[in-house]
């Protein structure tokens, strides 16, 4: 899915009952050093130096049904915070829910598309 500011594409995948997401492309693959970018904004120091290509940023998500996903945590690495997110799936286009509360309703949505 590629986020709708295009600077990166995630792989949603299943692993067990729950579902998560990495990064598997990004605009932007490198650092201004050159060097493959990092999650410089990791609230954990030790984690800062991790890279961002292949770091799951969605996880623990749970299927409802009828294409809605909830009950997991999205990672924004622009700002280093964890946010409970939800998905739906319309299409061609997945709904990506962020919120700080667990009920969704103080937060933004997504619209990621879908790639083949």
């Amino acid at each position: 899915w590629k986020l709708e500011d295009g600077s990166a594409i995630v792989e949603v995948y299943k692993s067990g009952d729950a579902f998560n997401g990495k990064i598997v492309w990004l605009n932007e693959p490198n650092g201004p050093d050159g060097k493959p970018a990092v999650d410089r904004n990791n609230p954990d120091k030790a984690l800062r130096s991790r890279q961002l290509m292949g770091l799951n940023m969605l996880s623990n998500l749970k299927s409802q049904g009828k294409g809605e996903y909830s009950g997991g945590t999205i990672y924004d690495p622009n700002n280093g915070e964890t946010y409970y997110c939800s998905l739906e799936v319309k299409g061609n286009t997945l709904k990506v829910r962020g919120s700080l509360d667990k009920n969704g309703w103080i937060g933004r949505t997504m619209n990621w598309y879908r790639v083949k």
